[in-house]
Formats: C-alpha cells, sequence, structure tokens
C-alpha cells in the first residue's frame, strides 16, 4: 500500500509557505447565507408526488448514507458525531464522537458505506479533524486543525471501529482568514473505490488551480480517487503515475458539495460552486480539467473577466478542459447532486439527476440525453424552457422548468433508499423522504403564502422586486421613524436577503441580516436606532438599498 498520508502531510508544510502568492479574490458571504425551510413544509411541483419529514432531532447534518432498510447514517458537521437514524428516531448515542475543527466550512463533512461478500460494512469519513481533540477550538481559540482527512470504519454491531488513516490533506489556507472550500464528500464508484471531493481549501493557488508556475499539485481542488485500502488505483495513470498526481482524478475544481455516478453508464458528474456566478454542473471524465482558478462557467462567458481560454490552463498526462453541462449566473449555491435509480416516482423520474440548493432550499431536475452524456431540456420540463437552450440560467425566471421542489431549508444531501423513495437532508436538522401522494397518510403541504398573510399589520413594507441595481428593493430609499418596523417580502422566484453594509464591508451583517428570505416569504425587523442603513443582498450585491430612521 502507499504511503499517501505522510506524503501529503510533508507537502502542506511547503505549500503553506510557497502558496502565499496566490490568494484568492473570489469570496463571498453570501456563500454561507442558508435558506430556512418553508413555514408549510416542503413542496413537489408534482400533485402525484409529495413530502414527509423522517425526523427533525439532527445538528447542522451535512451528509447521510444508507446501510440498511430505514436505517440511515448522518454526519453532523459541527458535533463531530455519525448519528444513526432508525425507523424516523435518531438514536440516543451517536456511533462516534469525531473531534473535528468547524469554522465555516470545516467539520464533519462526508460519509460513504461499502457493503462486502463477507459481511463487512466499511464507512468512510471525511472531516476536519481539530488541532487538540476539542470540537470548534479553531473558532474558539484559533487552533489550527490536523488536516482535512479521510478515514475508513468497520460497522459493527451499532458501532464504527477500527479507523484507517487513507487521506492527509492541508486544512490550513494560505490566507488564514479563509476556512471555506473544503469540499468533502465522498461515494463508492461502481469500481468499488474511493472518491472524495475537495475545494481548494482558503483559496490555495498551485497548479491544480491552473497556476503554472505554481507550486505542485497538494491533493486539493479536484477528485481524489483510493481503494478501500488506502493505494492507488491500478489503471492507467491519469495525470501522472507519482504522488500526488497519482490520486487525482479530477482537477480544477473550486468547491463541491454533490457527486454521483450516473447508474446507466458509470459515468461520474459534480456540483460546482462559483464565486459571484458561475455555479456548475459537470460530466466528471478521468482527466477532466473544470478550469478554476482561471476559467469558471462556460469558458466564452468569461466570468472572471481575466480574458483566459482552456489553452491558459495547466496540462498534466491526460488533463483535459471541458465545459461545464449546465451553469447558473445566478448563484444558488448547488450542493448534492443525485441519480434516481428507481421507478418508485414514476418511470417519467427513473435515473433522471436531481440537484439540490444551499441557497433557495429547492430541489432541482434534470434529464440526459440519448448518450447520457449532456443535459437536455425538453418537453418534460414545465414552463419556458426555450431560455434554457442555451443550458445555462442568466435570470431567476429561468429556473422555474427545471425546479422540481422547494421549501426544503438549505439542502445538503440527497441519498434513494433501499425502499425506492428519494430522501433530502436539510442542514436545518431534517430530514424528509419524497414518496407518491397515494402512498402517504400525512395531508399534502400547500404552496406559498401570499403577501397578506406574511406582512404584519402596521409594519412597513419593502417589496423585493428582483436583481434589478438600487430599483431591487421598493420604495428606495425609505424613511420612518425609530421604533417603527420594516418587513421585506420577496415577491421574486429566488431567495434574497436583507444584509446591512455592502459588498467586501468588513463589517457586513453586523447590524442586521435577514438571512435567505425564501420566495413568497418575509422578514421583519424593528428599527430603534436613529441613522442611515445601507443594505444589500448577500446573494446579489448589485441588489442595494438604504433606511432612514429618524
Amino acid at each position: 500500500m502507499y504511503n499517501i498520508k505522510l506524503l501529503f502531510y510533508s507537502l502542506a508544510i511547503i505549500l503553506i509557505l510557497l502558496s502565499s502568492n496566490y490568494s484568492s479574490v473570489y469570496f463571498s458571504y453570501g456563500a454561507y447565507s442558508k435558506a430556512q425551510p418553508s413555514p408549510d413544509g416542503p413542496t413537489i411541483n408534482d400533485d402525484s408526488l409529495t413530502v414527509e419529514k423522517v425526523t427533525s432531532d439532527l445538528t447542522f447534518p451535512t451528509s447521510m448514507t444508507f446501510v440498511g432498510n430505514n436505517d440511515i447514517l448522518v454526519t453532523e458537521k459541527n458535533t463531530g458525531r455519525v448519528m444513526r437514524v432508525l425507523d424516523g428516531q435518531v438514536q440516543d448515542n451517536p456511533l462516534v464522537d469525531l473531534s473535528v475543527a468547524s469554522k465555516i466550512e470545516r467539520g464533519l463533512l462526508g460519509i460513504a458505506a461499502s457493503k462486502h461478500l463477507d459481511g463487512k460494512i466499511f464507512v468512510f469519513l471525511s472531516y476536519t479533524e481539530s488541532g487538540n481533540n476539542e470540537d470548534g477550538s479553531d473558532v474558539s481559540n484559533n487552533v489550527d486543525p490536523l488536516g482535512n482527512r479521510l478515514y475508513r470504519y468497520q460497522y459493527v454491531d451499532g458501532k464504527l471501529i477500527d479507523p484507517v488513516l487513507l487521506l492527509d490533506l492541508t486544512a490550513i489556507p494560505n490566507n488564514l482568514n479563509r476556512t471555506d472550500h473544503n469540499g468533502g464528500k465522498v461515494t463508492i464508484g461502481p469500481d468499488n473505490n474511493v472518491y472524495m471531493i475537495m475545494g481548494e481549501v482558503g483559496g490555495h493557488r498551485t497548479q491544480a488551480q491552473n497556476i503554472g508556475n505554481g507550486p505542485a499539485p497538494n491533493g486539493l481542488g479536484g477528485v481524489l480517487r483510493i481503494t478501500q485500502d488506502g493505494g492507488l488505483v491500478d489503471d492507467e495513470p491519469i495525470f501522472g503515475a507519482d504522488l500526488p498526481l497519482g490520486v487525482y482524478y479530477a482537477m480544477g475544481i473550486r468547491n463541491s458539495f454533490g457527486i454521483d455516478f450516473d447508474p446507466m453508464t458509470g459515468n461520474l458528474w459534480d456540483t460546482e460552486n462559483g464565486p459571484t456566478a458561475g455555479d456548475e454542473i459537470n460530466l466528471v471524465f478521468p482527466g477532466f480539467n473544470s478550469g478554476w482558478s482561471l476559467i469558471q462557467g462556460f469558458s466564452n462567458d468569461d466570468l472572471l473577466g481575466n480574458g483566459a481560454t482552456p489553452n491558459d490552463l495547466v496540462s498534466f498526462g491526460n488533463g483535459k478542459y471541458a465545459e461545464p453541462k449546465f451553469a447558473w449566473h445566478i448563484p444558488i449555491g448547488p450542493t448534492a447532486l443525485k441519480f434516481l435509480n428507481s421507478d418508485k416516482l414514476g418511470k417519467e423520474y427513473e435515473n433522471d439527476m436531481f440537484v439540490g440548493d444551499i441557497n433557495n432550499g429547492n430541489l432541482y431536475r434534470f434529464t440526459l440525453n440519448g448518450a447520457r452524456d449532456d443535459i437536455v431540456i425538453n418537453n418534460t420540463n414545465v414552463g419556458g424552457t426555450a431560455t434554457l437552450a442555451d443550458k445555462k440560467v442568466d435570470n431567476p425566471v429561468e429556473s422555474i422548468p427545471i425546479t422540481f421542489g422547494q421549501g426544503f431549508g438549505g439542502i445538503t444531501d440527497i441519498q434513494v433508499g433501499p425502499d425506492g423513495y428519494m430522501y433530502v437532508l436539510s442542514y436545518t436538522g431534517d430530514v424528509y423522504k419524497i414518496l407518491p401522494t397515494s402512498q402517504s397518510t400525512i395531508p399534502k403541504a400547500q404552496s406559498t403564502l401570499s403577501q397578506s398573510s406574511v406582512v404584519p399589520e402596521g409594519s412597513t413594507l419593502i417589496t423585493i422586486n428582483g436583481i434589478s441595481g438600487d430599483n431591487s428593493y421598493a420604495p428606495n430609499p425609505i424613511t420612518i421613524n425609530s421604533g417603527e418596523t420594516i418587513t421585506w417580502y420577496n415577491a421574486d422566484t429566488i431567495s434574497h436577503t436583507a444584509t446591512s453594509g455592502s459588498d467586501s464591508d468588513p463589517d457586513e451583517g453586523q447590524l442586521f441580516d435577514s438571512d435567505a428570505i425564501l420566495s413568497k416569504q418575509a422578514f421583519t425587523l424593528k428599527f430603534d436606532n436613529k441613522g442611515t442603513f445601507d443594505y444589500y443582498c448577500v446573494y446579489h450585491p448589485s441588489m442595494v438599498g438604504e433606511i432612514v430612521v429618524k
């Protein structure tokens, strides 16, 4: 077995010193503003389907995996616990309680189970390991974490035992103010190898992020592939035979929270988060280079404004750039990606791709072409599909035909259970099950509320109209007296925020922050202090407003 972990440990120390000249300017507070669940519960845009809540007793869950029928293992980001949800009940004792660093996107991030013919069940966990065996010490005492690590456990009698460290990657960014982009989703491929997707971790800039004169790749910013014993996969080298190139399956990835294999072809797909634009869905072939940090979204759109083309990217071995299969110019924060390898929701949905988001709490559905190497928008989607012929969302309305469900709160994972139904995990602690309405005993949730039902009587109304500069919030500016309240009502089709300050303001959100205001929902705030207050939408920083309190 190759000693992968020791190599990455030594590389991490070198790269912390070398990569400081390649810090990222693409950082947005909006990436961490998460949608709350709809007060009426999630809904599906198909009257034949409904949503049931399985449980709501988890603490910031990030990933889940099934080990049996109605038997789910769920990771909790900040507690480091792996909880078992058996027949809808969260069991009292965790299967394991790990010490995790938890600032921003650090934490217990990924889980995948692998069942073997001899009866063994391996469970793979990816997490940011605490530097002093205390949860959150990076938050409370600025303790550097040990690393972003992948462990293999055995699942025996309701416990996770015999940990084996398989991958040891740096968790220390080159810019110490950033603890984002840790990725960490894990899945088992049809080849029985382990696939883990890693972000760039706080803006590392190496050749894996397509910086030609940068440090060598260090295992960040790509899809990594190893055997279940932690060795290199015995195939033809993709990027190179030597470590660390030997563990890369793909590179040039900014950050991702979703990977899955197409059950019909074995092809790997992922979601990728852009900075302020360029969220992506990609077909990830061996050697795929997603283009970051020079290209995000479709290359011809030049969303990063640097004029880079695929010819400017760094090339290793069989590495090759490919355009995304779908992109959002209006950021949604895509997270989980899952193929529905079942007909339990209807033959029309079998083997379709489903994607969740964190900003809106929406669930999106995508169909593939006959060769299953591209996304097609066709008559199975309802609404104005013509605007999606270019495979990108340029304004919020264009997302309507691909929206399958809404109201889940920020989605962190999607899985298909042994029963063939789809399960959705929300960061709020909820697990939901999507099933045919005819098989549910729970009344189907109603759709969004009217404006009059969510705006308190006597409150001054501001309507959020959409992305339109200083006309996004109406009226703007607005004047009220001290002690009065303002209610922002979101009349748009996607989530927005009302956050004090402006984009890149270090004090943004300190005075007030609505978090995500869902479509057709509202946020109310009382203003006691006099003054003039600027605010904006963290998802869409061009949306600005002003409040004058007399």
